[in-house]
């Protein structure tokens, strides 16, 4: 049974941190996890406090996952990774005001942290576990997309890029895409986590999404695109030069994310099927690199700006 749509904003004030263990509390009995409360409070009490002491709001607060393995999740605008107190121990932390990362490790299944893709901030996420046991038992899971792309190869020479042209392109609109992708990819890659045998479509998924974005940053001629979003232009026609995976790369992400609208796991995910202008674009800026790859010529988008637009404009 998922558990979607349960988010919590909290204004960065003191009082927020009961409020935020009240309502994580007030989740997990409604689905019938008491056993896990208590872990679920001093987790999310640790993750709120560090928030609102070193991170600029808005901070929110999220139960995903599934009611078999709940994850309480906790973001800010920070980009500084979590980091666990040397030399502690467990009963230290259970002496000790502002006890940090241990005091969640040592409540918890798994945990971990998330930097955005756009580096925008972070989530750090856990959950929570029946009992209590060492901090060391349960090593974070701590994602930087900077991190996991520095091993990847360097950027082929420019006679073997391949040129992909984008006509009409909607900067607003495809601003809405790519903070759908990043949203999504977040979501992916910790139910990979969580589950990866159970979810392979996800699991194949949270790799692509690395794959696509290591071959932006190889790519040229993607910052008129920033550039446009930047200044709020209405359309834009761009080139790009790209590696020759790419369009393979996007192909498949395309068929992925189909079966991922589709499949059991959006039940599993916040973030799903997106709004059907931003589909249409998604279908399309895809399909220009799978199509122009083999020699067909660019077809402009001839669909809507923004999501105020009427589809058929």
């Amino acid at each position: 049974m998922p558990l979607t749509k349960r988010m919590l904003a909290i204004p960065a004030v003191p009082p927020s941190v009961r409020v935020a263990r009240r309502w994580v509390a007030d989740v997990l009995e409604e689905v019938g996890r008491d056993d896990l409360v208590e872990s679920a409070r001093l987790g999310v009490s640790e993750l709120v406090t560090n928030a609102l002491l070193h991170a600029d709001p808005p901070v929110t607060i999220r139960v995903r996952g599934t009611v078999e393995h709940p994850r309480v999740e906790v973001s800010d605008q920070s980009l500084e990774p979590p980091c666990r107190a040397p030399e502690s121990t467990h009963d230290e932390l259970l002496q000790t005001f502002g006890r940090g990362l241990d005091l969640v490790a040592s409540h918890s299944e798994k945990w971990g942290s998330d930097i955005n893709f756009h580096r925008d901030g972070k989530t750090v996420w856990f959950e929570p576990a029946p009992e209590a046991h060492s901090p060391d038992q349960v090593p974070g899971q701590l994602f930087d997309v900077d991190e996991a792309l520095r091993e990847r190869p360097a950027p082929g020479p420019a006679d073997r890029l391949l040129t992909i042209r984008l006509l009409d392109m909607p900067p607003l609109l495809f601003g809405q895409l790519r903070a759908h992708f990043a949203e999504l990819g977040r979501e992916v890659r910790l139910l990979s986590l969580s589950e990866p045998d159970k979810h392979p479509v996800a699991a194949e998924l949270a790799q692509l999404f690395l794959d696509v974005e290591h071959q932006r940053r190889q790519a040229r001629g993607t910052d008129r695109l920033d550039e446009a979003m930047r200044l709020g232009l209405e359309s834009v026609d761009l080139e790009y030069q790209v590696v020759p995976t790419a369009p393979a790369t996007m192909t498949r992400a395309g068929e992925l994310l189909e079966d991922l609208y589709v499949g059991e796991d959006r039940g599993l995910l916040l973030t799903t099927r997106p709004p059907t202008e931003v589909l249409a674009l998604q279908r399309w800026y895809l399909g220009q690199f799978a199509s122009q790859a083999v020699g067909e010529p660019p077809a402009p988008w001839h669909g809507p700006r923004s999501l105020s637009d009427d589809a058929s404009a």
